[in-house]
């Protein structure tokens, strides 16, 4: 026994210090002399999260929750502990099950019922994850994580008021500098001259390079909002480079995807499609394009619908392709991935997909991923579902790729942090999607933002056309549509349809002459571009 106890005080003092590849070493040390303790589980998974090793981190709270009292607190804690490691993973619909089993054991900690709520929120559910973190407020009002999380989860679900609020709260309440709640507070509503944080946040101390970039992103927008451009686009350089080492990208690596695709994918077997085996589950819709392209608007035009349940962005072909192409130690979408992906059966692939994201579907007919960069597997997605509706949106490129550039999306699109990168991704983007439209021709469904926002009664009806879907008038009123909502657009679609984001880049159209030039000199700005 004592053997057994030195090991775990070592993991304790280590975890308390910080020093996790010791804590690691200790608890798996602890865990082999005693494969029954949930102390020594749970450490081993603490551990393991801190350092990023998120499958070994799932399996050992899964182990600590197993080896806890069926139905006790500790159990209720260590499945909420699982949640994070497994949405890291991908596998969502076990971090749901894990996140309800917690709830059904009685969960009561505010620590938990925070995570929990992370958990259902991220995997697509956040109107689980209200009544959880509601109850940790009321269980521990002053505990700002709570109150931050309880914004995210009311910002998600429209709550507009409800999230400012919250936010708010936890700024009140923080020990610490709360960065994200400030930023995400900034992107709620317009803010004036006379209310705003600007002076607090240039008071800000930030302890990371993520705490200063985001918070150079919300003095952009402030400073953006009060019509101060130049002090705005001072801070979204500083934010951008910051960005930009954070989540690093090449052209060169995005080329060789592109590559593969055409050598792995050649077009006489996306021309020749006959797979009549049948799938399970609703009928799909993807929806394709940049981010800030209009996807999220065109979501919501189609989950008006009543036979049309909208998702959000799921991870989840991607993760299918990945998996069962089984090539370790590869994170991104490499050539290596691609080729292997090619031998699979297709049919595999969409019933991966569907049994991991089945738990989404309410029963509706027709079901919407709207991920934008799914562009990447446009082919593969035809192949897997031959009878899926693909939509792939066109805006001007002016306006779609300072709209990306002007957001921070945290762990996606490396390429939206330099303007000659904005405008090396956008061509090959280009390139890819015309080559999967040469491929897949009228199975592919163009929708242009501008066109949509000039004539939504006609460019709307098209649409549902092309669909196969009868109109109806709740489409045209797409800010009216429920369900959640979880993008950078996120506000910005709980109001009717409307012209503000055409031409937006233009107010700051001298800064933004190098991307102009770099996309004039790849020949996508000379007239009308072609998708």
């Amino acid at each position: 026994m004592a053997r057994f106890d030195k090991p775990l005080d070592i993991a304790h003092a280590a975890v308390r210090t910080g020093d996790m590849p010791r804590a690691l070493a200790a608890a798996e040390t602890a865990t082999r002399a005693n494969p029954t303790s949930s102390e020594a589980w749970w450490l081993l998974g603490t551990a393991a999260c801190a350092l990023d090793d998120m499958p070994l981190a799932e399996r050992a709270f899964a182990l600590a929750a197993q080896n806890a009292p069926v139905g006790s607190r500790v159990a209720a804690q260590m499945l909420a502990l699982r949640g994070k490691p497994l949405i890291s993973d991908g596998r969502m619909w076990e971090a749901v099950e894990s996140a309800r089993m917690a709830i059904k054991a009685g969960l009561s900690d505010v620590s938990s019922l925070v995570r929990v709520s992370y958990t259902l929120t991220h995997a697509g559910c956040p109107q689980e994850a209200l009544p959880c973190i509601i109850k940790a407020t009321e269980i521990a009002p002053d505990h700002a994580e709570a109150w931050y999380s309880l914004g995210s989860v009311r910002r998600a679900l429209g709550d507009i008021a409800g999230a400012e609020y919250a936010f708010n709260k936890a700024i009140k309440l923080s020990p610490t500098p709360p960065v994200p709640a400030y930023f995400n507070l900034a992107y709620l509503r317009r803010w004036k001259a006379d209310d705003n944080h600007i002076a607090i946040l240039e008071g800000l101390t930030c302890q990371s390079s993520l705490e200063a970039c985001r918070v150079a992103y919300t003095l952009f927008k402030e400073f953006d909002d009060i019509g101060d451009t130049e002090a705005a686009w001072d801070c979204l350089q500083v934010g951008a480079e910051l960005a930009g080492k954070i989540e690093p990208w090449t052209e060169s690596e995005e080329a060789e995807t592109v590559a593969a695709w055409k050598t792995y994918f050649p077009l006489g077997r996306l021309a020749d499609i006959d797979d009549r085996r049948p799938r399970s589950g609703p009928k799909r819709i993807f929806i394709l394009g940049l981010p800030r392209s209009g996807t999220t608007l065109i979501e919501r035009v189609l989950a008006a619908h009543s036979q049309v349940q909208a998702i959000g962005e799921l991870k989840t072909f991607g993760i299918a392709t990945h998996k069962l192409a089984g090539v370790p130690g590869v994170r991104r979408l490499a050539p290596d991935v691609i080729a292997a992906a090619a031998q699979l059966d297709p049919l595999d692939i969409a019933e991966f997909y569907t049994r991991e994201s089945a738990f989404l579907n309410d029963g509706s007919a027709y079901v919407i991923d709207k991920l934008p960069s799914n562009h990447e597997y446009a082919g593969l997605i035809r192949l897997a579902f031959p009878d899926a509706i693909i939509i792939a949106l066109d805006r001007n490129p002016m306006d779609a790729l300072f709209g990306a550039y002007k957001v921070l999306f945290t762990g996606a699109y490396g390429w939206s942090y330099s303007q000659k990168d904005l405008a090396a991704h956008y061509h090959q983007f280009r390139d890819l999607m015309r080559y999967w439209k040469q491929g897949l021709g009228d199975g592919i469904i163009d929708v242009s933002l501008e066109a949509v926002i000039r004539d939504p009664d006609t460019e709307i009806r098209r649409l549902l056309d092309a669909c196969g879907l009868p109109f109806e008038d709740a489409c045209l009123r797409p800010h009216e549509a429920k369900g959640a909502v979880s993008t950078a657009s996120a506000v910005q679609v709980r109001s009717p349809i409307n012209s503000q984001g055409v031409n937006a880049w233009k107010r700051y159209e001298t800064y933004l002459t190098p991307l102009q030039t770099y996309l004039q000199q790849r020949g996508y700005l000379d007239g009308v571009v072609t998708p």
